[in-house]
């Protein structure tokens, strides 16, 4: 989980100012430090995120067509 400090925090020995991202927190520390009212969620990270994920979803599909068109085509001969 990717957050924005949106105040002073520390988490685990480093501190964060505002506007300072904090990546790659376990969910649990990410939802505590939003609970607190002292981070955000990284929307363009999740964005981010979600598009790489889209896109290798769509490449995978894109192979398994592309595989299915060439057993196709072998069970042809």
């Amino acid at each position: 989980m990717d957050l924005v400090a949106t105040g002073t925090v520390k988490h685990n020995g480093k501190w964060f100012n505002t506007g300072d991202q904090i990546k790659k927190l376990k969910k649990e520390d990410g939802e505590r430090l939003i609970e607190q009212g002292v981070a955000k969620i990284d929307e363009v990270a999740q964005r981010m995120k979600e598009e790489e994920e889209a896109k290798k979803k769509a490449e995978e599909a894109n192979r398994k067509k592309a595989e299915a068109e060439q057993n196709k085509d072998s069970e042809k001969k």
